[in-house]
């Protein structure tokens, strides 16, 4: 496994932070296929998508319905961007910003929509699908379902502020589901 520290300034839009940016265009130059369901203004992927239909992604829907979406038209990735709010304060934000009512307790809630939002990307994944996450913690997809860390990227953003963990992640193994 490979992992760095660097420090850098944060950006709302993560990808325009530097050293996330190149993290990113990394793996997007390895790709045929990829997938953003959080893009909010970056149309770096094959198939992006933003609840907010104010950003420039091609589409505007919840993340999971996009990603059912995808997978009912047989479209398979073999990279998988995860950029979602990192907090409940930052997914009630976004759905404040939109009109939508945010239910902390309910499908709303940050831990709740993970976990969702992965499960449904077990679908349209490639047997050799990279996922890159970003958040605050280094969870990723796991490897109960089926992968393994490669690549950690930790950009320090000084004072404090949280980090942002950047980590990559290979599909080792099919899980049956």
């Amino acid at each position: 496994m490979i992992m760095n520290r660097v420090w850098a300034m944060p950006s709302r839009d993560t990808f325009d932070c530097k050293p996330i940016g190149a993290f990113v265009q990394r793996y997007l130059a390895q790709s045929k296929i990829s997938i953003d369901p959080f893009a909010r203004n970056k149309r770096w992927a094959t198939y992006t998508n933003d609840l907010n239909p104010e950003t420039l992604a091609e589409y505007h829907m919840d993340a999971v319905d996009f990603l059912i979406m995808l997978a009912d038209k047989g479209i398979k990735a073999d990279l998988v961007l995860l950029d979602p709010p990192y907090s409940q304060y930052a997914v009630a934000r976004c759905y404040k910003d939109i009109g939508r009512e945010y239910k902390a307790f309910g499908e709303d809630n940050n831990c709740v929509l993970y976990k969702r939002v992965k499960d449904a990307c077990m679908s349209i994944l490639t047997d050799d699908a990279t996922i890159l996450t970003f958040a605050w913690n280094s969870t990723g997809m796991g490897k109960k379902r089926g992968f393994a860390i490669e690549d950690i990227l930790l950009v320090c953003h000084g004072g404090a502020r949280n980090d942002t963990i950047c980590v990559a992640e290979k599909r080792t193994q099919i899980r049956l589901l």
